[in-house]
């Protein structure tokens, strides 16, 4: 008897893993040039985040070609830079408490792969709806050429911005 009640107690203690989607996602990059300031966003973003045993872990991927801005043309050679055929997605994943998606301001470790190479990183994140977060990204440190214009190449640190919305 005693067996079956502990068995019926562990059976008791487990937790269903709570899984969530993005309803909504965008990624805005800036970035800078001694002569222009640019910006692009992309809305190509799929995401899914598992809750389970008080620890989430999510993966996040963006199409590489999918970030546009005002030029289509610039686009365009970002596209070449980025070698989007070689790597088509960036892809963002980690693990935080699941008591820190109850705060309103966080911040989780983890592992980008950009451009073929895995950096980790410290994404800054304010809750809402949608939750917003940043972090910078050093184009060298993902072996990306910087373009230049007229002898002058744009800036190694590329702000990021995003914003997510999840559903379970």
């Amino acid at each position: 008897m005693k067996l079956i009640m502990g068995i019926l107690l562990l059976l008791s203690l487990q937790v269903e893993a709570k899984e969530y989607t993005l309803s909504q996602a965008k990624a805005e990059y800036t970035v800078k040039h001694i002569f222009k300031t640019v910006k692009g966003q992309s809305k190509d973003i799929k995401g899914k985040m598992v809750c389970e045993n008080e620890t989430c872990e999510f993966l996040i991927a963006i199409t590489s070609k999918s970030f546009i801005s005002s030029d289509s043309n610039r686009d365009l050679n970002m596209q070449t830079i980025l070698e989007v055929t070689k790597f088509p997605l960036i892809t963002v994943k980690g693990s935080l408490p699941e008591s820190d998606l109850s705060k309103q301001q966080f911040e989780v470790k983890s592992l980008v792969s950009f451009h073929g190479i895995e950096k980790e990183y410290l994404i800054k994140i304010t809750k809402g709806r949608p939750s917003e977060g940043s972090l910078t990204v050093l184009l060298e440190d993902h072996k990306i050429e910087r373009p230049s214009l007229l002898m002058a190449k744009i800036d190694n640190e590329v702000p990021i911005s995003f914003s997510v919305d999840w559903k379970e």
